[in-house]
């Protein structure tokens, strides 16, 4: 199947006619993720420039890809692939979001690293290598707005919105309806270092409040680490 190339930069203006693939936008023609428990390999691609995001191999372009998510390299985690194709991950809405990218323009990298977060218990794991390296109790949302379940990734570390509720915080590739603010970008969820999440009036109350040294730990992921969310 012939491969489409990808546009130049000189091309922007086409791209741009089409959806933006990014935190808080959406992209209503991605397909959903089907294997919301699979794993990864710690594969993950940066597109070098603009790119088109197709729904399959040689099919219909449905948006464009920036370079940047939250003012850092967009990093994507890849979950199928084939010759001249990676599909990956999307940073927009819906939650769940993934496309076809070619990889003619793409960086290839790995990460170690996997995050899984377990709402009913409050649990969050750090995997390095398939191994267990950290656990911590967190709060995941509130019983009113819980953390979105489904597979995700880490976007960026960011500063965080007026400086509330921390100077940064983790962007997640997920979006809430109860509209978090902490990143700039209402609706994107978020890593916070704090306590837990007791008031309603916040619109921070969808995110993941984790201890410092937690925090500290998750910010040593790459961006594009995968993040598993479990009911």
């Amino acid at each position: 199947m012939p491969i489409r190339p990808t546009p130049s930069t000189t091309d922007l203006a086409e791209l741009t006619l089409l959806p933006e693939a990014a935190a808080g936008r959406k992209v209503s023609a991605a397909p959903g993720d089907v294997a919301v428990t699979a794993g990864t390999a710690g594969v993950i691609v940066h597109n070098r420039q603009p790119v088109h995001i197709y729904t399959r191999p040689g099919g219909p372009a449905i948006a464009w890809l920036p370079t940047q998510q939250c003012g850092s390299d967009t990093w994507l985690p890849v979950i199928d692939q084939q010759p001249g194709w990676v599909r990956v991950l999307l940073p927009s809405h819906p939650n769940g979001a993934r496309g076809w990218i070619t990889t003619s323009d793409l960086d290839r990298s790995h990460t170690p690293h996997e995050i899984r977060v377990h709402r009913r218990s409050g649990r969050l794991q750090l995997l390095t290598d398939g191994r267990l390296t950290g656990g911590w109790q967190v709060a995941a949302g509130s019983e009113q707005t819980p953390l979105p379940d489904g597979r995700t990734f880490l976007l960026a570390l960011v500063p965080g919105a007026e400086r509330r509720p921390s100077p940064r915080v983790l962007a997640l590739a997920t979006h809430s309806p109860a509209s978090p603010t902490c990143t700039g970008i209402p609706g994107t969820v978020a890593i916070h270092p704090g306590p837990g999440v007791t008031d309603d009036d916040d619109p921070c109350r969808a995110c993941l409040r984790v201890p410092a040294a937690a925090f500290d730990a998750l910010t040593q992921v790459r961006p594009g680490s995968l993040v598993r969310i479990y009911r």
